[in-house]
């Protein structure tokens, strides 16, 4: 039953055990991620892919979905009075999934690599554009810092999946050479244990129980209420047996955002509330997304 998600758990394990009898080398994991696996399977999905009315349709729902989840915490926040630092990081480290790594990982087993390209475009053009402009606002309100739009805007214009996204889409003028597809296949093939090994090594176990409340209530709106929004949304005006209906679920059910912990962190925002929020988020989603998996399936 569990065996699409134990290689997951897998390469947690093999990370978590590497930085403490090791080294931790998730930054230079990291690095390789972004710039060679992620942009490789960029190209790889999108290359083949029609882009059509649909696929803007569907960068506009997803940002419609994160939006809503944004809202949400914010007014969970008030009506918890947290202060503004809390509310800063418990809005950003409790709207933006980490669609990504994790994202790619959990509908890559699932449903295959074929259904990936939903989980990319929503990480794309919904994630990571909105964690770094509207989330980095958030951020700098909450530690009382001025935004810093050239900054902002140079994060996503050189942000290199955003850049192969639009390489792709003038090489699909032109016939790419087998090699090369071959060679995109091969390193988009690293994303998934690299990216989780990665994580793995990220994973921080002490002070687990700071502000347990409030990072329970993070992870219940943001991996539990807002996928099960989702859900009933989508059974009263789509298909739930479409497959990019449950790939679209999963990804909101998502843990937080690694991008989004490191920002919060960088912004001066509460960084063990994030930093926990990120560890027991990882844990709990082997069981929760599995969850959501068989109850659509």
């Amino acid at each position: 039953m569990l065996d699409p998600v134990l290689p997951i758990a897998l390469y947690l394990i093999i990370g978590y055990f590497f930085k403490v009898f090791i080294k931790d080398h998730s930054q230079a994991l990291v690095d390789f991620v972004i710039y060679f696996s992620l942009p490789a399977m960029v190209f790889i999905k999108i290359y083949p892919l029609v882009l059509d009315l649909k696929i803007l349709n569907l960068i506009i729902m997803f940002n419609g979905i994160i939006l809503i989840n944004l809202i949400l915490t914010y007014y969970l926040g008030k009506f918890f009075k947290f202060d503004k630092k809390t509310l800063a990081t418990f809005i950003v480290v409790g709207t933006f999934g980490n669609t990504s790594f994790i994202g790619f990982s959990y509908i890559d087993a699932f449903y295959g690599q074929d259904y990936v390209v939903y989980a990319l475009i929503y990480d794309l053009f919904g994630s990571f554009l909105l964690v770094v402009s509207l989330g980095t606002i958030i951020i700098n309100w909450g530690s009382g810092q001025v935004v810093k739009f050239k900054a902002m805007t140079r994060k996503v214009i050189f942000f290199p999946p955003i850049i192969m996204f639009f390489v792709t889409i003038f090489l699909k003028l032109f016939t790419v050479p087998v090699f090369v597809i071959n060679t995109a296949e091969a390193v988009g093939a690293t994303l998934v244990p690299l990216a989780m090994i990665a994580i793995g090594m990220k994973l921080e176990l002490k002070n687990i129980f700071y502000k347990f409340k409030t990072t329970t209530l993070l992870l219940t709106v943001k991996m539990f209420v807002m996928p099960i929004l989702v859900m009933i949304g989508f059974s009263i005006f789509y298909n739930l047996d479409e497959t990019w209906s449950k790939v679209t679920i999963l990804e909101v059910a998502m843990p937080p955002m690694t991008t989004a912990v490191i920002l919060a962190i960088q912004g001066g925002l509460d960084e063990r509330l994030a930093i926990n929020s990120l560890v027991l988020g990882v844990l709990i989603s082997l069981l929760s997304v599995t969850g959501f998996y068989f109850y659509l399936a």
